[in-house]
Parts: C-alpha cells; sequence; structure tokens
C-alpha cells in the first residue's frame, strides 16, 4: 500500500482474500471502510489534503473477522528547497509574466518529501525585503498559475515525493517598497520566507542574507544567499 497523489491505494493478493477493508485513523476513529468485491486486486481511499497526520492502520476482515492488519505513516515533509527573484531569473517566471512582475515577485521551489499530500495555503515575505507582508494581508500571496486573469491562488498541492514552484503576488522586491534602501556602499540584510500547508501544522520558514547595491531599488543588484 501507498499513497499516489490525494489517496491510499490498497493493494490486494489472491492468497490473502479479504471481503471489506477498515481504514483507521491515528486517534483509533474510524477514517473509512470498504467493500472489497471478489477478485479485486486494488482499491483506493481518499484521504485528501485535510486529514490527521500519522500511522494508519489497515484491517482486512472476512465475515467480520480481522484477518489482516497492516500500517502505513501517512505525513508530508515540506521545505523550501530554492527561492530565485524574477528580476535575476525573467526566464524562470511564470507564462505571460510581464517586466514589471517579475522585477517585483519571487520564485520559491517547495518539496514535500513525505509520504502524504499536503497544500501550500500562504506564502509571506518578512525582514530585509522591499515591502514585506503586511500582519493584515488577506490574500494567500501565490500566483495563481492556472487563472488568465492574475488571480490569487486559494492553495497549491504538494503530493508526496514531489516538488512544486510558486510564484509571489504581494511584490516583496517591488522598487516601490521602502523598508529597505539600495546604496552603492552595499546594503546587507537577512529575511524569511514562510509558507503556511493545510496539514503538516507549522510554518515553514527558510532564511536568506541578502545584499542592495547601486543608486535606487529600481535599478538595484539584488543578490541572495541562504542563512546558515
Amino acid at each position: 500500500m501507498f499513497v499516489e497523489e490525494t489517496a491510499l491505494v490498497l493493494e490486494f493478493t489472491s492468497e490473502s482474500p479479504v471481503e471489506q477493508v477498515n481504514v483507521i485513523r491515528p486517534d483509533g476513529e474510524l477514517f473509512a471502510e470498504r467493500e472489497i468485491p471478489a477478485g479485486s486486486t486494488r482499491e483506493t481511499v481518499e484521504i485528501g489534503t485535510d486529514y490527521q497526520p500519522g500511522e494508519y492502520d489497515i484491517l482486512g476482515l472476512e465475515d467480520g473477522d480481522e484477518r489482516a492488519r497492516e500500517s502505513i505513516v501517512i505525513e508530508p515533509d515540506v521545505q523550501i528547497t530554492d527561492l530565485r527573484l524574477g528580476r535575476n531569473h525573467p526566464e524562470a517566471m511564470y507564462e505571460g509574466a510581464s517586466d514589471r512582475e517579475a522585477q517585483r515577485e519571487a520564485i520559491v521551489t517547495i518539496e514535500n518529501t513525505g509520504t502524504g499530500s499536503d497544500e501550500v495555503t500562504r506564502l509571506e515575505f518578512s525582514g530585509d525585503v522591499p515591502r514585506p507582508t503586511p500582519d493584515d494581508y488577506e490574500k494567500s500571496g501565490i500566483y495563481d498559475t492556472e487563472s488568465d486573469i492574475g488571480r490569487y491562488a486559494d492553495a497549491v498541492t504538494l503530493p508526496p515525493d514531489s516538488e512544486v514552484v510558486i510564484y509571489s503576488q504581494s511584490m516583496p522586491f517591488s522598487p516601490a517598497g521602502d523598508h529597505v534602501s539600495c546604496s552603492p556602499e552595499t546594503t546587507a540584510g537577512e529575511f524569511e520566507t514562510i509558507i503556511e500547508t493545510s496539514v503538516q501544522g507549522k510554518a515553514t520558514v527558510a532564511t536568506y542574507n541578502v545584499t542592495y547595491t547601486g543608486e535606487d531599488l529600481l535599478e538595484c543588484e539584488i543578490e541572495l544567499e541562504v542563512s546558515t
């Protein structure tokens, strides 16, 4: 058994026939039950991206009696693995991005090395960036690549053992921001990129050192590296 996208896949053999399968949550409560037709070798149980992470027990029943039991840990492990600035990598921006959007937005790569799906619901920037995400910001801060009108994405799904690229929509590196300055002598600072997900429960944070060199933020050379 394994998780594929957002579903638990159960596989059976003819040597261990069962009539029913019960899936038990980590808290001991019944999550799902399925009747298994004779001869079936595969069944799927939708887990989604709003589930209780942890160890699930899979019970195989025949005539109401337990004939088999197996366990599987279903939980995500989400990390930020890369951050690039659109102004430095315009070729990596989403299709149709304008020069203005590339100059202001960031490209974030996120990896889920866990065994369960998750979804990114919010992207924030704090610290020494021109425009940190306001505390009262009510949008996700994520550009919706499926939209033709430049809207915010509600969430971006992260299947297990997968990598996705998302794009900011809150203009963290806007030249109009006034939270940092750019100078010929180089201004140095530190900022955090923060993502929130629906399952993992805690925010994922990556910290970067950043330098700003130039006459002003419009023409500023911005370089960053992961803070150790």
